[in-house]
């Protein structure tokens, strides 16, 4: 063993490019591969570190009223708690319900000075530490959320109000003037949990609690409000939960479906399961397998490029080392022991290249954004995480078995007459040809990664200048907060309405792109009878439709001059006309709650959700000016946007100017803008993250493919230096030499972008099935690829044989 590292040591040595070359590659790779292999381990450990995940399960639940179907990730607030009355084999049950829901701005509390809104917040019940794991740092999670008034914060809510001190005891204040103290600190969850809170209520309040009467519960089962997660026994299939499904809903649900000509069925997701789950309605953001897939192909495509790297490198060197090996099989060694020594060689390298690749890996996660490209932290902890140094040191030896198993068994299999004259037609045509398949193996990859990139990048072009129906250029949102604020809405337009910045004013619930309401409403059809239909609405002002530069198809638009307007006028789509088949929209009967009015105008339709889901039928309501039936509790949490068209010119005075006037009537809530641009950005984030990353790799992949390439044109130009010279003598160029040897790399190029662009093709068709509205597929993208890829190689070719071509002939003839 001491003397195949000696060897290896000295051919390390001795041959410093040909070293240098498999290193960076290998490394590139292995660092690659680590980054990588951080952010899938955080993606595919998603809410495994709760003690019992495997028993854990969320129900989701399907309604299915008039036709319309929608899955929701939120269940019926009694739903787990008659779920746990009627069936024994559950063992325990825990709700979550956002507080203040349909706000936009999180939770606001208050201490002396200091107030922070928090947009992770719920209302809990008290066996919540039960059932889920927390590391509590102060407190007693048995009793800790037994009281109402009492809250558990997180590490990081707990520091930004009291520092390093112990919170426990201390009083905040919700802007309904209540109390809310602290009786438990936990730890930050992890990223990777699918629920993330910082603030936990106790929901043991009197206007959170669950009927009693067994009529109003069975009423109660068609609204939902909670996510509710189960404790089922060990190793519990989901499937025998579908039987209790069908025997809870004939025996509390059937009778009252059945006048809604509605159904509703549920079934439980293992709590591991849920992040890469199906898309459910008010669910959590969640994760995309596909993209999982992607980051893991990567992954693998690098490591391939740089192995392909080594052993193109090792066998086209062949000769270079058949003396050694001749010599060697003459005085007695055996196949195995050549084989054992050049595995070993490239285990060295391997082993070398992961160290250098941890240092890499280090630097990047120091100096580099990569927070921004997976969008959640990465750090590598070698101490305190063993087992991914583990992980790394399996991962290089693998690498060094991989890359160096081919040309061990190449290289060992040498007659010893033949290696000692070095002229083998083993080591000629056969060897050439393998070379070409694997460099032919790196640019498939390569034009493919780029491929895909380029299209990804088309895709998201295609989104950013896709006409949404509606205006987001200079709109903003300012949140208002609080009825008495809220009232004094017609009093802040009037002020605003003179400034010649502010183009527009209006107002809405409900932030574009993102939540709207979903309730289900009575609507007449073209018989004349009420039809129940889920539908997905929104509250808005007057001027709606100006200011955000929606068309109206027919009818008008909410009126001041109308009073009746409010609750008795619906503005609906196009969809919502074809999905009614009706054939004169406007006068038709709509019965939303206790509000019945008729329509008063349709709208061209316009996405109000993201692009990757086709357009609804939706109906817009005028919001009401009056608040007086509001109950006192809740008049502080009541929330509104102020939607406003503002001048392309002057908007930093303009923002400043609306700062000011937001303050005279609300001094005590900080402000809160968002652009309306800016907010349909983020429905886009994991999209554009994957898109930058797969930038990235590629680059790296092409980057890896031409360090191998830069060898093998060294080795070529080495080998043929006597040619070459002959050529020049007869009067050829350099340019004409550099093509000469580029040549064959370049019908590679050629003939591996048909096979990537396929590749790429099907996978970026997979990718755009995500979304509703889609940029075609352009040919051009893979021609592109390709001859990019052709000018990379051509260009690292170039430079490694530039000096050789000019050199004098007589020198090259003189070569030996």
């Amino acid at each position: 063993m001491g003397t195949y590292l000696k060897i290896a040591l000295r051919n390390l040595y001795r041959e410093k490019r040909y070293a240098a070359i498999n290193i960076a590659g290998l490394s590139i790779a292995i660092a690659s591969c680590i980054v990588l292999g951080l952010y899938l381990y955080g993606e595919l450990t998603y809410d495994r570190h709760h003690a019992n995940h495997r028993k854990i399960f969320r129900v989701a639940n399907e309604f299915n009223i008039g036709g319309a179907v929608n899955a929701l990730a939120v269940s019926p607030s009694v739903l787990g708690e008659m779920l746990k009355e009627a069936y024994p084999e559950i063992e325990d049950y825990v709700t979550f319900q956002t507080a203040l829901q349909g706000t936009t701005g999180g939770v606001m509390l208050r201490h002396d000075r200091d107030a922070y809104y928090w947009d992770d917040a719920y209302w809990v019940d008290a066996n919540v530490f039960d059932v889920f794991t927390h590391e509590v740092l102060y407190g007693d999670p048995k009793t800790a959320l037994v009281n109402g008034g009492s809250i558990a914060v997180s590490e990081t809510f707990a520091r930004r109000y009291f520092g390093d001190a112990n919170a426990i005891g201390e009083t905040l204040v919700n802007d309904n003037g209540s109390l809310a103290r602290i009786t438990l600190v936990f730890a930050d969850l992890p990223p990777n949990t699918h629920l993330k809170y910082d603030v936990l209520y106790s929901n043991n309040l009197p206007f959170l609690q669950t009927p009693d009467n067994t009529t109003m519960r069975r009423q109660t089962l068609w609204n939902v409000a909670r996510y509710t997660y189960l404790v089922m026994p060990e190793n519990y299939d989901p499937d025998d939960y579908l039987a209790i499904n069908a025997e809870f809903y004939e025996e509390n649900m059937a009778e009252l479906g059945r006048s809604l000509n509605g159904t509703w069925r549920s079934w439980l997701e293992p709590l591991a399961d849920i992040h890469y789950g199906s898309s459910l309605e008010f669910d959590r953001p969640g994760g995309n397998r596909f993209y999982l897939y992607g980051f893991a192909a990567v992954a693998v495509f690098i490591l391939l490029v740089a192995c392909i790297n080594y052993v193109n490198l090792a066998t086209a060197r062949a000769t270079k080392r058949a003396r050694s090996v001749g010599v060697r099989k003459i005085l007695g060694a055996g196949r195995a022991s050549l084989m054992a020594q050049f595995i070993g060689e490239a285990v060295l390298f391997a082993l070398i290249a992961g160290i250098v690749g941890i240092v890499i890996v280090e630097v990047a996660l120091a100096l580099v954004p990569v927070e921004s490209l997976v969008g959640k932290p990465l750090s590598l902890n070698l101490t305190g995480q063993p087992l991914v140094g583990a992980a790394i040191l399996a991962l290089s030896l693998i690498v060094g078995l991989f890359a160096g198993l081919y040309p061990a068994l190449y290289l060992s299999s040498w007659a010893p007459l033949t290696a000692l004259v070095g002229r083998s037609s083993r080591a000629g045509k056969a060897s050439v040809r393998f070379r070409q398949v694997l460099v032919f193996t790196q640019f498939v990859i390569s034009i493919a990664v780029i491929a895909a990139t380029l299209l990804m990048s088309a895709q998201m072009r295609f989104i950013a200048d896709r006409g949404l129906g509606f205006e987001q250029e200079n709109r903003i949102m300012i949140t208002l907060r609080g009825a008495g604020v809220i009232e004094r809405i017609p009093t802040i337009e009037n002020r605003l309405s003179g400034d010649p910045h502010i183009l527009g004013v209006t107002t809405s619930q409900f932030m574009m792109g993102h939540t709207t309401g979903l309730q289900a409403a009575r609507v007449e059809n073209n018989t004349g009878t009420q039809q129940l239909m889920t539908v997905s609405n929104m509250p808005v002002g007057d001027d709606f439709l100006e200011v955000m530069g929606i068309s109206l198809a027919a009818g008008r638009d909410f009126s001041r001059r109308l009073l009746t307007d409010i609750g008795t006028g619906y503005i609906v789509n196009e969809a919502f006309v074809r999905t009614m088949g009706w054939d004169e929209p406007l006068g038709k009967r709509i019965t939303l709650g206790r509000n019945s009015g008729r329509v008063i105008g349709v709208v061209k339709d316009f996405n109000f959700k993201s692009l990757h889901t086709a357009v609804e039928p939706f109906l817009m309501y005028r919001l009401p000016e009056n608040l007086d039936d509001v109950q006192e509790i809740f008049r502080p949490f009541i929330q509104r946007l102020l939607v406003l068209n503002i001048a392309g010119e002057d908007i930093g005075l303009t923002l400043r100017m609306l700062e000011g006037i937001i303050a005279e009537f609300d001094p005590t809530h900080p402000f809160e803008l968002e652009f309306i641009d800016d907010s349909l950005d983020e429905l886009y984030t994991s999209e554009r993250q994957l898109m930058r990353l797969i930038a990235v790799f590629a680059g790296l992949c092409i980057f890896i493919a031409c360090l191998g390439l830069f060898g093998l044109a060294a080795f070529t130009t080495e080998q043929r230096t006597k040619e070459i010279g002959i050529r020049k003598v007869l009067g050829a160029s350099a340019g004409e030499i550099i093509m000469m040897l580029a040549k064959g790399t370049l019908v590679l190029v050629l003939a591996a972008a048909f096979v990537a662009s396929g590749i790429a093709y099907l996978a970026i068709d997979e990718w755009l099935a995500g979304f509703a509205y889609r940029a075609p597929i352009n040919p051009l993208v893979f021609v592109l690829a390709t001859a990019l890829a052709a000018v990379v190689a051509y260009a690292t070719i170039a430079l490694q044989s530039y000096n050789t071509a000019r050199a004098d002939p007589v020198d090259a003839l003189r070569y030996e």
